[in-house]
C-alpha cells in the first residue's frame, strides 16, 4: 500500500512527489495524460506571466532546480514549451514515480484508507492528494445560446490568429488571456473586446490577476487608436447563431465569438464522500491544505487555496511543504 495517492502530474503534483520522495514517503503520481497536461493544451509558444530569473523566480518548482538554469530557456520570461520541458526534466531528473496516461475514475474509501480505481486497476493508500489543478475544464458563463453553437467557443480552442483573417471577432472576458487573444487578433482581423465592467490593470490593483506584462501598454494603446473596440456598457442577453443580444436591446453579428471566460476544477468522481467548495469551485480546506468535508483528502497545487497568490506557482510551491508536513505528522 501506498503512503500518499497523488491524482494529477502537473506542477503541484510533481511537487508533492518530489517533497515525499524527498522524506521516504511511498508515493505515487497518477496522470490521466502526460505530465504537465494543463501546459500542452495551452497556445504553442505562449509567453507565460511569470518572471523565471534569478532572484526574481516565480516559476520554477523547487529554487534548487531552477527553469533558469536550462540552457535555451527564454528570459525573464519562459514560454509554454520551456514549462512543459522543464516539467518533464524536474520528473526525470529526480526519478519520480509517476503513471502517465493513466485516468483515475473514482476515488472511495476502503475501511481506514483509500481505493483509487483506474482503468488498468485499483491503487491504495493511506491518504489522497487532489492535485488537478484549478484550470482544469473550460468555464462557461451562464448565458442562453452558448451550448451548441458554431460560432461559440472558448479560448482553450485558440491556437492561432490566421483562421480569423478578415473576420469580425467577439472576444468576453476581462483577464490576462483575453487581452493576449485581442491583441493577437487584432492585426488580422476586426476586433471587439466584450468585458463586464472597466479594464482593470496590474499596475493600478497590484493584483496578479489583472491584465499585466506586455499585454497591458500594449491593450491600452490598441483600444486608444480603436484598433481594438472595447465594449462594457452593456451585457450580453444571448446569442443566436452568429448574433449577440445585449441587455441594451441592441444586437451585432461577429463571425466568431470567443470566450475568454477561465477555468474551473475537475476532480476525479470520490464516492460517498463530499468536496465542499466556495463559490468559486475552489475547496475548503483547513490550515493544513485538508478538505473540510472529507478526512483524509488533501489538496495540492492552485486547488489548495490558502490565499490568492496560490494561482501561480510561486505562491503554492511555500504552501506544499506545510501540506506535506501535516501529512507526515499522520504516518
Amino acid at each position: 500500500m501506498n503512503d500518499v495517492i497523488i491524482v494529477g502530474g502537473g506542477p503541484g503534483g510533481l511537487l508533492f512527489g518530489h517533497l515525499f520522495q524527498q522524506n521516504d514517503v511511498k508515493y505515487l503520481i497518477l496522470e490521466k495524460e502526460s505530465i504537465g497536461n494543463s501546459f500542452r493544451k495551452m497556445r504553442p509558444n505562449m509567453v507565460l506571466l511569470s518572471p523565471a530569473i534569478p532572484g526574481t523566480d516565480w516559476t520554477s518548482l523547487t529554487l534548487k532546480q531552477p527553469i533558469w538554469a536550462i540552457d535555451g530557456v527564454s528570459k525573464p520570461y519562459p514560454t509554454r514549451d520551456d514549462f512543459v520541458c522543464y516539467l518533464e526534466r524536474f520528473a526525470v531528473d529526480n526519478a519520480l514515480d509517476v503513471k502517465e496516461h493513466t485516468p483515475v475514475e473514482s476515488v472511495q474509501r476502503d475501511g481506514g484508507s483509500f481505493k483509487v480505481v483506474c482503468g488498468d486497476g485499483a491503487y491504495h493508500s493511506k491518504y489522497v492528494v487532489l492535485a488537478t489543478g484549478f484550470y482544469a475544464k473550460p468555464r462557461y458563463p451562464g448565458i442562453p445560446g452558448i451550448e451548441g453553437n458554431p460560432y461559440v467557443t472558448h479560448y482553450a480552442n485558440f491556437f492561432g490568429c490566421m483562421a480569423y483573417q478578415g473576420k469580425k471577432v467577439l472576444v468576453v472576458g476581462g483577464g490576462n488571456s483575453a487581452a493576449e487573444i485581442a491583441i493577437e487578433l487584432s492585426g488580422v482581423c476586426d476586433v471587439t473586446l466584450k468585458t463586464r465592467g472597466p479594464l482593470r490593470f496590474f499596475s493600478e490593483t497590484d493584483d496578479l490577476g489583472d491584465i499585466r506584462g506586455f499585454s497591458e501598454s500594449v491593450l491600452k494603446e490598441l483600444i486608444r487608436f480603436n484598433i481594438i473596440k472595447h465594449v462594457m456598457d452593456s451585457d450580453i442577453r444571448g446569442f443566436e447563431g452568429d448574433t449577440v443580444i445585449f441587455e441594451s436591446g441592441k444586437s451585432k453579428r461577429f463571425d466568431k465569438i470567443i470566450l475568454a471566460t477561465g477555468f474551473l476544477p475537475d476532480f476525479p468522481p470520490l464516492k460517498d464522500m463530499e468536496i465542499k467548495c466556495g463559490n468559486n469551485g475552489v475547496p475548503l480546506i483547513t490550515k493544513g491544505g485538508e478538505s473540510v468535508s472529507a478526512e483524509g483528502v488533501f489538496f495540492g497545487g492552485s486547488l489548495a487555496m490558502f490565499h490568492s497568490r496560490c494561482r501561480f506557482i510561486h505562491g503554492f510551491r511555500n504552501e506544499a511543504e506545510k501540506v506535506a508536513w501535516k501529512i507526515f505528522d499522520r504516518l
